[in-house]
């Protein structure tokens, strides 16, 4: 029985082109030294992510979906999403973990990264919102 992708060529190659960035960006980490913090980062990140992460904002998901409409939920997701990734990134500077470090580098100090988060994460969810309220109006409006 032969199997048969399902998708694109195109949709194929960005999926093998990505994996090898991945790979090549993963093998310059190891090259690093310490591979032994990437690993446990990689490992720890996997189970946190599939163990915690995924059942809470799937089900919160789902019970957001039940509710009628569900027009507002991509307003809600993207903002969450972005705000939750540049978190993720920039943890540990929002945190002041490392400052004297980076200090020490760079000459800089890194004030105000908390502060930054959050801004960023009102203006989206007061863009993501905005432009609820015009797509919801004009829809109702037809």
């Amino acid at each position: 029985m032969k199997a048969r992708y399902g998708s694109s060529p195109l949709h194929l190659l960005s999926h093998l082109a990505a994996l090898a960035l991945a790979a090549w960006a993963l093998l310059q980490a190891l090259q690093l030294g310490g591979w032994e913090r990437v690993a446990i980062w990689l490992i720890g990140a996997v189970v946190l992510h599939d163990a915690l992460l995924w059942p809470a904002y799937t089900t919160l998901d789902r019970l957001a979906l039940r509710r009628k409409p569900a027009g507002w939920a991509n307003y809600v997701r993207v903002p969450v999403g972005v705000s939750a990734l540049l978190l993720l990134a920039f943890f540990p500077v929002i945190c002041g973990k490392g400052e004297a470090t980076y200090s020490r580098v760079s000459g800089e100090s890194w004030e105000g990264y908390a502060g930054r988060w959050l801004m960023v994460s009102a203006v989206l969810f007061l863009a993501a919102g905005a432009l609820y309220l015009v797509r919801s109006r004009s829809g109702s409006s037809n």
